[in-house]
């Protein structure tokens, strides 16, 4: 009996010193394997950003790092994605940016403050009727609140065929944000918020 107690521990010995061998045995390998996939890994690259179209796949989060937005509202312009501030009213289309020469408001005859989007020009717009792709949609800010476009911006904008969405500039800016993270082509036209006009 005692020989049997003895050999059972002699093999349980055994097997834990025969387990370390192993164990040690295949963090080595493993080693040897890493150290082989380094060597094949050298030169492979692999660009996340570019989807792999044969996949069949690709990331619909992924947006584009380089995608211009409007991420304050400030009383006398906007501050973008980009780090800019631009002061005054602003337009940004395909990406871009634009400070437009629109006059400041301004009282008329009888004394009222009038918006400056209800004066403005149709050659202040000129660059929407060039640009490739032309946007689908222009969003207006009207400052603090709603404001209506001249009769001839209107005209002008009917003509080459741009729709328009009207509303104060921080909703405004909010809608050109989520148009544009959805991969729609929209345009925005704002003053800034401070007008009350």
């Amino acid at each position: 009996m005692r020989r049997g107690a003895g050999s059972a521990w002699a093999i349980r010995h055994n097997s834990s010193d025969n387990n370390n061998i192993n164990k040690n045995a295949r963090r080595g390998h493993l080693r040897d394997v890493a150290e082989d996939r380094r060597h094949k890994d050298d030169g492979f690259k692999y660009d996340m950003k570019e989807p792999l179209l044969d996949a069949g796949f690709a990331n619909m989060f992924q947006t584009d790092a380089a995608m211009l937005s409007v991420v304050e509202n400030l009383a006398t312009g906007f501050r973008l994605s980009n780090d800019h501030t631009v002061y005054g009213p602003l337009l940004i289309v395909n990406n871009e940016a634009f400070s437009l020469k629109i006059p400041p408001p301004q009282p008329d005859s009888s004394g009222r403050v009038r918006n400056p989007l209800t004066l403005l020009d149709p050659d202040a717009l000129a660059v929407l009727s060039v640009v490739v792709p032309k946007p689908e949609l222009l969003v207006v800010g009207g400052g603090a609140g709603i404001a209506q476009l001249s009769r001839r911006a209107r005209e002008y904008l009917t003509s080459i065929g741009l729709n328009v969405e009207l509303a104060n500039s921080k909703n405004a800016s909010s809608t050109y944000n989520t148009l544009s993270e959805e991969g729609r082509n929209a345009a925005l036209l704002a003053i800034p918020a401070g007008v009350c006009a």
